[in-house]
Protein backbone atom coordinates (compact mmCIF):
# COMPACT_ATOMS: atom_id res chain seq x y z
CA UNK A 1 0.00 0.00 0.00
CA UNK A 2 1.01 3.33 -0.86
CA UNK A 3 -0.40 6.69 0.06
CA UNK A 4 2.01 9.32 -0.05
CA UNK A 5 5.03 9.68 -3.09
CA UNK A 6 7.16 12.10 -4.12
CA UNK A 7 8.32 13.75 -7.69
CA UNK A 8 11.05 15.72 -7.43
CA UNK A 9 11.70 17.05 -10.74
CA UNK A 10 9.24 19.32 -13.01
CA UNK A 11 7.96 16.91 -15.23
CA UNK A 12 7.86 17.47 -18.92
CA UNK A 13 8.99 15.84 -22.19
CA UNK A 14 12.57 16.65 -21.24
CA UNK A 15 12.92 13.73 -18.49
CA UNK A 16 11.94 11.23 -21.10
CA UNK A 17 14.16 12.04 -24.24
CA UNK A 18 14.12 8.22 -25.21
CA UNK A 19 10.74 7.82 -25.66
CA UNK A 20 10.17 6.99 -29.25
CA UNK A 21 6.19 8.38 -29.36
CA UNK A 22 5.39 11.67 -29.07
CA UNK A 23 4.28 13.51 -26.11
CA UNK A 24 2.08 16.24 -25.60
CA UNK A 25 1.07 18.49 -22.52
CA UNK A 26 -2.12 19.41 -21.96
CA UNK A 27 -1.49 21.77 -19.26
CA UNK A 28 0.81 24.45 -17.93
CA UNK A 29 3.53 23.22 -15.71
CA UNK A 30 2.51 23.19 -12.18
CA UNK A 31 4.02 25.19 -9.42
CA UNK A 32 4.17 22.86 -6.73
CA UNK A 33 7.33 22.27 -4.66
CA UNK A 34 9.40 19.97 -5.31
CA UNK A 35 9.87 18.57 -2.08
CA UNK A 36 6.31 18.47 -1.23
CA UNK A 37 5.15 14.69 -1.54
CA UNK A 38 1.57 13.93 -3.09
CA UNK A 39 -0.98 12.36 -0.74
CA UNK A 40 -4.71 11.27 -1.58
CA UNK A 41 -6.86 14.02 -3.25
CA UNK A 42 -3.74 15.83 -4.67
CA UNK A 43 -3.93 16.57 -8.01
CA UNK A 44 -0.79 14.94 -9.85
CA UNK A 45 0.91 14.44 -13.12
CA UNK A 46 -0.60 11.25 -15.07
CA UNK A 47 0.24 9.55 -18.85
CA UNK A 48 -1.84 8.27 -20.76
CA UNK A 49 -2.68 7.02 -24.57
CA UNK A 50 -4.04 9.48 -26.73
CA UNK A 51 -5.46 6.45 -28.58
CA UNK A 52 -6.00 3.83 -25.88
CA UNK A 53 -6.21 0.91 -28.28
CA UNK A 54 -2.12 2.22 -29.59
CA UNK A 55 -0.35 3.84 -26.82
CA UNK A 56 3.02 3.95 -29.22
CA UNK A 57 0.68 6.78 -31.44
CA UNK A 58 1.11 8.81 -28.76
CA UNK A 59 0.34 9.64 -25.02
CA UNK A 60 -1.28 12.89 -23.24
CA UNK A 61 0.47 14.26 -19.89
CA UNK A 62 -2.34 15.69 -17.69
CA UNK A 63 -2.81 16.54 -13.93
CA UNK A 64 -5.49 14.59 -12.47
CA UNK A 65 -6.51 13.76 -8.49
CA UNK A 66 -5.61 11.12 -6.87
CA UNK A 67 -8.34 8.66 -5.19
CA UNK A 68 -10.05 7.16 -8.12
CA UNK A 69 -13.81 8.37 -8.41
CA UNK A 70 -15.20 5.39 -10.44
CA UNK A 71 -17.95 6.56 -13.00
CA UNK A 72 -20.85 4.75 -11.22
CA UNK A 73 -20.63 7.19 -8.24
CA UNK A 74 -23.30 9.75 -8.75
CA UNK A 75 -23.63 11.52 -5.13
CA UNK A 76 -20.98 13.69 -3.55
CA UNK A 77 -17.05 13.85 -4.16
CA UNK A 78 -16.61 13.50 -0.68
CA UNK A 79 -19.32 10.59 -0.26
CA UNK A 80 -17.37 7.93 -2.20
CA UNK A 81 -15.62 6.15 1.10
CA UNK A 82 -14.21 3.53 -0.60
CA UNK A 83 -10.23 3.68 -0.37
CA UNK A 84 -9.11 3.58 -3.92
CA UNK A 85 -5.83 5.22 -3.89
CA UNK A 86 -4.60 1.87 -4.55
CA UNK A 87 -6.10 -1.33 -6.58
CA UNK A 88 -4.81 -4.84 -5.64
CA UNK A 89 -3.37 -6.50 -8.07
CA UNK A 90 -4.87 -9.90 -7.31
CA UNK A 91 -8.57 -8.04 -8.04
CA UNK A 92 -7.91 -5.23 -10.16
CA UNK A 93 -9.82 -7.02 -12.88
CA UNK A 94 -12.96 -8.11 -11.15
CA UNK A 95 -13.07 -4.98 -8.70
CA UNK A 96 -16.01 -2.77 -9.83
CA UNK A 97 -14.43 0.41 -9.50
CA UNK A 98 -11.16 -0.88 -11.37
CA UNK A 99 -12.73 -3.56 -13.76
CA UNK A 100 -13.32 -0.91 -16.48
CA UNK A 101 -10.95 1.45 -15.71
CA UNK A 102 -8.47 -1.84 -15.97
CA UNK A 103 -9.70 -2.62 -19.40
CA UNK A 104 -9.64 0.52 -20.70
CA UNK A 105 -8.48 3.56 -19.27
CA UNK A 106 -4.57 2.62 -17.97
CA UNK A 107 -1.94 5.37 -17.06
CA UNK A 108 1.80 5.97 -15.97
CA UNK A 109 1.93 7.82 -12.88
CA UNK A 110 5.62 9.07 -12.54
CA UNK A 111 7.34 9.43 -9.36
CA UNK A 112 11.07 9.64 -8.22
CA UNK A 113 9.94 8.02 -5.04
CA UNK A 114 7.61 6.59 -2.69
CA UNK A 115 6.62 6.75 1.33
CA UNK A 116 5.75 3.81 3.22
CA UNK A 117 6.04 4.07 7.45
CA UNK A 118 6.70 1.00 10.18
CA UNK A 119 7.35 1.15 13.97
CA UNK A 120 10.81 1.51 15.53
CA UNK A 121 11.45 -0.75 18.11
CA UNK A 122 9.84 -0.35 21.40
CA UNK A 123 6.95 1.82 19.55
CA UNK A 124 3.99 2.68 21.46
CA UNK A 125 0.08 3.63 20.45
CA UNK A 126 0.63 7.94 19.44
CA UNK A 127 4.45 8.15 18.86
CA UNK A 128 6.07 8.65 15.14
CA UNK A 129 6.04 6.01 13.30
CA UNK A 130 9.66 5.96 11.15
CA UNK A 131 9.65 7.22 7.68
CA UNK A 132 11.44 5.45 4.69
CA UNK A 133 11.79 6.48 1.07
CA UNK A 134 11.80 3.83 -1.24
CA UNK A 135 13.47 4.88 -4.39
CA UNK A 136 16.28 3.09 -6.63
CA UNK A 137 19.47 3.81 -8.59
CA UNK A 138 19.08 5.35 -11.84
CA UNK A 139 20.55 3.73 -14.78
CA UNK A 140 20.83 7.81 -16.30
CA UNK A 141 19.43 10.88 -15.77
CA UNK A 142 15.79 9.65 -17.67
CA UNK A 143 15.89 6.88 -15.46
CA UNK A 144 15.35 9.09 -12.05
CA UNK A 145 11.99 9.16 -13.28
CA UNK A 146 9.64 5.71 -13.35
CA UNK A 147 6.01 5.18 -13.30
CA UNK A 148 3.43 3.17 -11.32
CA UNK A 149 1.41 1.00 -12.80
CA UNK A 150 -2.09 3.29 -13.07
CA UNK A 151 -5.77 3.51 -13.87
CA UNK A 152 -7.91 6.32 -14.59
CA UNK A 153 -11.51 7.19 -15.13
CA UNK A 154 -14.33 9.61 -15.51
CA UNK A 155 -17.01 10.10 -12.90
CA UNK A 156 -20.22 12.77 -12.82
CA UNK A 157 -20.45 13.43 -9.24
CA UNK A 158 -23.33 15.83 -8.30
CA UNK A 159 -21.45 18.79 -6.46
CA UNK A 160 -18.55 19.04 -9.21
CA UNK A 161 -19.39 21.17 -12.57
CA UNK A 162 -18.43 18.93 -15.69
CA UNK A 163 -16.48 15.18 -15.54
CA UNK A 164 -14.15 14.80 -12.67
CA UNK A 165 -11.21 12.46 -13.97
CA UNK A 166 -9.03 10.63 -11.22
CA UNK A 167 -6.40 8.00 -10.76
CA UNK A 168 -5.13 5.29 -8.40
CA UNK A 169 -2.49 2.65 -9.28
CA UNK A 170 -1.55 -0.79 -8.41
CA UNK A 171 -0.58 -2.94 -5.34
CA UNK A 172 0.38 -6.17 -4.93
CA UNK A 173 2.64 -8.63 -2.70
CA UNK A 174 5.76 -7.03 -1.11
CA UNK A 175 9.19 -8.05 -2.55
CA UNK A 176 12.65 -8.86 -0.69
CA UNK A 177 12.70 -4.57 0.46
CA UNK A 178 9.47 -5.10 2.16
CA UNK A 179 9.41 -8.87 2.61
CA UNK A 180 12.65 -8.81 4.55
CA UNK A 181 12.32 -8.44 8.39
CA UNK A 182 13.93 -5.02 9.59
CA UNK A 183 17.19 -6.14 11.55
CA UNK A 184 15.24 -4.40 15.05
CA UNK A 185 11.86 -5.22 14.94
CA UNK A 186 11.97 -8.63 13.18
CA UNK A 187 8.99 -7.04 11.26
CA UNK A 188 8.45 -6.33 7.43
CA UNK A 189 8.60 -2.98 6.05
CA UNK A 190 4.84 -3.89 4.65
CA UNK A 191 2.95 -6.66 3.59
CA UNK A 192 1.69 -4.73 0.08
CA UNK A 193 3.32 -3.20 -2.49
CA UNK A 194 3.27 -0.79 -5.17
CA UNK A 195 3.93 -1.77 -8.86
CA UNK A 196 6.87 0.46 -10.01
CA UNK A 197 7.46 0.41 -13.79
CA UNK A 198 10.55 1.68 -16.11
CA UNK A 199 9.36 3.67 -19.22
CA UNK A 200 9.34 1.07 -21.26
CA UNK A 201 8.14 -1.65 -19.40
CA UNK A 202 5.02 1.36 -18.77
CA UNK A 203 4.21 1.58 -22.15
CA UNK A 204 3.83 -2.41 -22.62
CA UNK A 205 1.44 -1.70 -19.22
CA UNK A 206 -0.56 0.84 -21.46
CA UNK A 207 -1.44 -1.58 -24.38
CA UNK A 208 -4.95 -3.20 -23.64
CA UNK A 209 -3.98 -5.70 -25.76
CA UNK A 210 -0.77 -6.84 -23.72
CA UNK A 211 0.29 -8.71 -20.89
CA UNK A 212 -1.80 -6.33 -18.47
CA UNK A 213 -1.54 -7.52 -14.45
CA UNK A 214 0.48 -10.79 -15.64
CA UNK A 215 3.62 -8.10 -16.07
CA UNK A 216 2.65 -6.80 -12.63
CA UNK A 217 3.23 -10.20 -10.51
CA UNK A 218 6.75 -9.57 -10.52
CA UNK A 219 7.10 -7.23 -7.09
CA UNK A 220 10.88 -6.02 -7.76
CA UNK A 221 11.33 -3.14 -10.28
CA UNK A 222 15.02 -3.32 -12.29
CA UNK A 223 17.71 -3.32 -10.20
CA UNK A 224 15.94 -3.36 -6.79
CA UNK A 225 14.53 -0.76 -4.14
CA UNK A 226 16.91 1.37 -2.17
CA UNK A 227 15.36 2.31 1.37
CA UNK A 228 16.20 5.49 2.69
CA UNK A 229 14.77 6.81 6.02
CA UNK A 230 13.98 10.12 5.55
CA UNK A 231 12.13 12.19 8.70
CA UNK A 232 9.33 14.57 7.58
CA UNK A 233 11.79 17.20 9.88
CA UNK A 234 14.62 16.48 7.41
CA UNK A 235 13.18 16.80 4.72
CA UNK A 236 11.93 19.93 5.45
CA UNK A 237 15.08 21.40 6.13
CA UNK A 238 16.77 20.07 2.93
CA UNK A 239 14.24 21.43 0.86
Amino acid sequence: MCNEYQLRLRFDGSVIPHAKVPITWAEGASNRPLDRPFRPTNRAPMLRAVEAADPSAGLEGVERRWWLVPFFHKGKVADWKAMCTNARLETVDTTPAFREPYRRRRALIPLTGFIEYDEPAGWKTGEPKRRWEVSWTPRDEADRVRYFAGLWDVSYPSDVEGPLESFTFVTGAPGVAFFTPRPDTGKPLHHRQARVLTFEQGMAWLRLDGPGKAMLEDPETEGGFTLTERPRELEAVEG
